[in-house]
């Protein structure tokens, strides 16, 4: 007895963007009426283009240095070296992650505005 193997192809940006969608969902990225809040497919712009706007969304907010002081290994001194560069470098770190705090500020913005450019690319488009 033989099957005959009668499957419809499968649309694999269909299934992509559905991942996408519960990934950006679980994100907390999805607005209340249910629009992502970047698009993630559309018929006027390449699929790079909404893969790259994704993949954005997903890191745009991801920035900031941790603390790492090496053990400084000089006998009576080394403890007093230790906590010195450890005071520099927490100051170092506020300043660079305030830096960091006003890049995500903008990136934020930029990110929404492709969106909003890519959106009204699509209206016109229909």
């Amino acid at each position: 007895m033989t099957e005959t193997n009668t499957t419809t192809p499968v649309n694999i940006e269909e299934i992509m963007q559905e991942i996408r969608q519960q990934i950006l969902a679980k994100k907390d990225v999805i607005r209340a009426e249910g629009a992502p809040v970047v698009a993630i497919s559309g018929k006027r712009l390449s699929p790079d283009f909404y893969e790259h706007l994704y993949q954005a969304n997903l890191v745009y907010d991801q920035m900031g240095v941790k603390m790492l002081v090496t053990k400084v290994n000089i006998p009576l001194i080394g403890p007093l070296l230790e906590k010195l560069r450890g005071k520099l470098h927490e100051l170092v770190l506020f300043y660079v992650n305030k830096l960091a705090a006003e890049q995500i500020q903008f990136n934020t913005h930029i990110l929404q505005a492709v969106n909003l450019l890519a959106q009204e690319m699509e209206k016109e488009s229909q």
